[in-house]
C-alpha cells in the first residue's frame, strides 16, 4: 500500500494509525508512505487537506478557519470527509485514516481513533462541545470516533472524574516523585529502567545517599520559593528493594526536609511483596497518613514463575495482612490483564481474589508489549497481540462492572502504545481514596519535580510544558549529582515562570 499525502506533512500522525493495522511502516518519501503488506500491495491511500496550514495555524485555538480534510482509498467506494479548524487538523487526519482502514480490514479498535495516552481529554472536550450532555457525548465517541460503547462510557465517567479532582487541586503548586529504578528481580515484561537489586550491594547505599541530597538540595530551593508540594509519589522499580536502613533514610528525609502543603498526599510504592519487610512498613508509618501499594500483578502462581516474579499468592496475602496489621487505611493493588499464557477467566479469577481482600484502589493496567523482543523472532505473534481481543476485552467489561458493583469507581485512565488487544489502565477507588498524584501527573496541567535516577521532571507555564530528565545510567547519575541538582533549580527557577 502507498499512502499519498497532499497539502501536509502529518507523516507521524498517519503512520500511528497505519502501525495498528501493518507491521511495517516506511518512511515519508516526496509525500508517499510505503506500507509493506502484500494483501494490500496495489492499494493507494490518499489524505488530502484543502490548501496547506501552518504549524502556528494548527496551534492557535483562536483560528475558527474551516478547511476541508478529504480521504479515500483509490478505486474503491471507500472515502470520507469533513471540515475542521486549523487545531482539530491532525485529530481529524488520524481519525479519517483510522475509517478507512478499518473498513478495509475489517480491525476495528475498543478505542476506535483515539490512539493518544489520554483518551479522557476528547472524551471531555466532546462532553463541553455537546453542552454537557452525556448521552450526546456517548454518541459522539461512538459514531465520530469509532469508539466502542462500553469504552466511551468509561471513558467519559473517568474524564468527569479526573476534572473534579483537578479542580480541587492548586496548579501553581509542583507535585514530586522520587524515582528507585530497583527491584528484587526483573519481571519478564517490563519495560522500565530497573536493575536487581540483589546484584549491587554497596551500590544501592551509594544511590540512597546521592538521592538524599538531591531531595536535601531541591527542597531547600523550593522551600525558600514557598512552593511546598501538594502531593509526593515513591515509585521505581521498587522503592522496598533497598535496604531497610537506606529505605528508612528515605521516609526522614521525606518527613523533615520536603515542603508539603497541609493536606499533601504521599504515596509509596511497598510493589513487590519479597521486598517488603516489617521495618520498612514501620518507616512507612513515620510519615503522615500515606497510601501504599502492594502489587501481585496475578494471583496465579504458575503465572508469578513465568514472568519472573519471586514470590508466591501466600506472600501477598501475607504482606497485605502485615499492612493491615499497621494500620495502613489506604490500599493500592495492581493487576495485569493479559500476561503471557493467561486467559480472561484467569484475569477476573485474580480480581476475584483482590475484592475479597477489599483494598482501597485497585489499578487495572493491559500488558504492553515490549517490540524488540517480540520482533526478534515473533513479528506476526507480536502483531496478532496488538490485534483488538474480544476475550480480553470482554474480560476488562467483566471486571468494570464488578468493581463498580463493589463501591470502586473509576478515577484515572490511560493507554500505552502496543498493548494487548489495544486496550487501557484503569485506576478504580472507593469514595475518598483517589489517588491524586495520578490525576495531576497525567493532565499535563501541574509541575513535577522528579528525583532519582531516570526520572523526568515537567514544568508548566500556561500552555507550555517543558521537560528535563535525570541520567538513567547509576553512575552518570551520581557523578553529574551537583550539575544535575543545579540545572532542576535553574529549570524552577521563578525567573523560568
Amino acid at each position: 500500500m502507498r499512502v499519498i499525502l497532499e497539502n501536509h506533512q502529518e507523516y507521524q500522525s498517519i503512520a500511528e494509525i497505519l502501525r495498528l493495522f501493518f507491521l511495517e511502516v516506511g518512511k515519508l518519501e516526496s509525500g508517499v508512505i510505503l506500507v509493506a503488506d502484500s494483501e494490500y500491495s496495489d492499494m493507494v491511500l490518499f489524505s488530502a487537506i484543502e490548501y496547506e496550514v501552518s504549524l502556528e495555524q494548527m496551534r492557535n485555538q483562536a483560528d475558527q478557519t474551516e478547511i476541508l480534510v478529504q480521504s479515500q482509498i483509490a478505486d474503491s467506494d471507500l472515502s470520507i470527509s469533513a471540515k475542521v479548524i486549523p487545531s482539530a487538523l491532525r485529530r481529524e487526519i488520524k481519525r479519517q485514516t483510522y475509517f478507512l482502514l478499518s473498513e478495509l480490514t475489517d480491525i476495528r479498535y475498543p478505542w476506535g481513533s483515539l490512539t493518544g495516552v489520554r483518551p479522557t481529554q476528547i472524551a471531555y472536550r466532546s462532553f463541553l462541545e455537546n453542552e454537557q450532555n452525556k448521552n450526546r457525548t456517548i454518541q459522539d465517541l461512538i459514531e465520530n470516533w469509532y469508539v466502542i460503547p462500553e469504552k466511551a462510557e468509561i471513558g467519559l465517567k473517568t474524564a468527569l472524574a479526573e476534572v473534579a479532582i483537578l479542580s480541587d487541586l492548586q496548579p501553581e503548586l509542583p507535585m514530586l516523585y522520587i524515582g528507585v529504578p530497583f527491584c528484587t528481580t526483573r519481571c519478564s515484561y517490563c519495560s522500565f529502567i530497573t536493575q536487581d537489586s540483589i546484584n549491587l550491594g554497596a551500590e544501592l547505599d551509594i544511590y540512597v545517599e546521592a538521592l538524599l541530597q538531591e531531595i536535601v538540595e531541591v527542597s531547600d530551593y523550593l522551600r525558600q520559593i514557598n512552593k511546598p508540594f501538594q502531593a509526593i509519589y515513591m515509585g521505581g522499580g521498587t522503592p522496598t528493594a533497598l535496604s531497610d536502613q537506606g529505605f528508612a533514610k528515605v521516609m526522614t528525609a521525606i518527613k523533615e526536609r520536603i515542603p508539603q502543603t497541609k493536606n499533601c498526599e504521599i504515596t509509596i510504592e511497598a510493589g513487590r511483596p519479597d521486598s517488603i519487610t516489617p521495618a520498612k512498613f514501620t518507616a512507612i508509618k513515620e510519615l503522615s497518613e500515606t497510601r501504599i501499594c502492594i502489587n501481585p500483578q496475578t494471583m496465579h502462581d504458575r503465572t508469578l514463575r513465568t514472568i519472573g516474579r519471586d514470590h508466591s499468592v501466600e506472600n501477598v496475602y501475607q504482606t497485605y495482612q502485615l499492612a493491615r496489621a499497621h494500620q495502613f487505611s489506604s490500599i493500592n493493588m495492581d493487576l495485569i490483564l493479559g500476561l503471557p499464557g493467561e486467559t480472561g477467566d484467569d484475569f477476573l479469577y485474580s480480581l476475584e481474589k483482590l475484592l475479597e481482600l477489599d483494598p482501597e484502589n485497585i489499578t487495572i493496567h493491559t500488558m504492553a508489549l515490549k517490540r524488540s523482543a517480540f520482533l526478534q523472532q515473533h513479528a506476526e505473534q507480536y502483531l496478532k497481540l496488538r490485534f483488538p481481543d474480544p476475550e480480553l476485552s470482554d474480560a476488562f467489561t467483566v471486571a468494570i462492572r464488578k468493581l463498580e458493583k463493589q463501591g470502586y469507581q473509576p478515577y484515572y485512565l490511560y493507554r500505552q502504545k502496543n498493548v494487548r488487544g489495544g486496550l487501557e489502565n484503569i485506576g478504580f477507588a472507593k469514595s475518598g481514596h483517589a489517588c491524586i498524584y495520578n490525576v495531576g501527573m497525567m493532565s499535563d496541567r501541574i509541575s513535577v519535580v522528579g528525583l532519582g535516577s531516570g526520572s523526568s521532571s515537567k514544568r508548566v507555564n500556561g500552555d507550555r510544558l517543558e521537560r528535563i530528565y535525570n541520567p538513567k545510567d547509576l553512575t552518570n547519575y551520581v557523578g553529574r549529582l551537583t550539575e544535575i541538582i543545579q540545572r532542576k533549580i535553574d529549570f524552577f527557577s521563578e525567573s523560568n515562570s
